[in-house]
């Protein structure tokens, strides 16, 4: 072999080199996980479908949104489009630092929008929340982190379910108005990985139209508060020993 031919063939090698470490770096480590929600893109999803399954005439004006939002509202599913990131989703999910061998730390985020429940107001209280995420269909950008946080972080096949369920009522000043966003704390009890403790959440709600409720939250949590060993993996230098559950969801009557 010629030296120009094993210049040229070197050449050629260092190119794939180069297209597979891209690729790579594309297809499974590159850091552009979806932005945390927030209650204006969440209410302007829920504005969103109410702009697609009505027409102006079937729209809601001031006048017909009803003075009590007192009964139970539920989980509703068919919001968004059911493709990764489901910003337009109702969903939980996890989003976590991971610090990756040659690459450094990015966040991962993954997403289940297999979620039911329901949230009760009574007057100015609300009295009831109960939420259950289905975590074996968690989705993030990336199949093999998907069945490395099934098989080893959550063991999805034991602990099928994460639920949140209030314990203490949440007491509002007054009911608010349309397309006014609250905050206000949520005290509950958190299982997951099959092991419940109370936690404090912090929520914003929005009440838009008068037949969707928007609620968003994150709750950080500490992996060894419920038994969660880091998962592990040839690429994965290490994994914070702490992280944050995303919540939104749509509620409707």
């Amino acid at each position: 072999m010629s030296k120009r031919t094993r210049t040229f063939a070197g050449l050629s090698l260092l190119a794939i080199l180069l297209v597979g470490a891209a690729a790579t770096w594309f297809l499974l480590i590159r850091d552009d996980g979806p932005e945390a929600a927030t209650s204006a893109s969440a209410v302007e999803a829920a504005r969103q479908q109410h702009s697609d399954s009505t027409t102006d005439e079937e729209k809601p004006t001031a006048s017909d949104v009803s003075d009590s939002v007192d009964e139970t509202w539920m989980i509703d599913t068919s919001f968004g489009d059911n493709e990764f990131p489901f910003d337009g989703n109702t969903y939980v999910g996890y989003r976590v630092v991971e610090e990756l061998a040659s690459i450094g730390g990015f966040t991962a985020v993954g997403r289940s929008t297999v979620v039911s429940g329901s949230l009760t107001i009574e007057g100015t209280q609300i009295t009831a929340v109960d939420v259950l995420a289905d975590l074996t269909r968690l989705k993030s950008d990336t199949t093999a982190r998907d069945e490395i946080i099934r098989s080893q972080a959550l063991e999805s096949a034991t602990f099928p379910e994460a639920s949140f369920a209030l314990v203490e009522p949440i007491e509002l000043d007054q009911i608010p108005a349309n397309d006014e966003t609250i905050k206000t704390d949520a005290v509950g009890e958190l299982t997951l990985h099959g092991v419940s403790n109370r936690i404090t959440v912090q929520l914003e709600a929005t009440l838009v139209g008068d037949d969707t409720i928007v609620v968003v939250g994150r709750i950080p949590i500490q992996f060894d508060d419920f038994d969660i060993e880091p998962p592990s993996a040839a690429i994965v230098l290490s994994i914070e020993d702490e992280g944050e559950i995303e919540l939104q969801l749509f509620f409707t009557r």
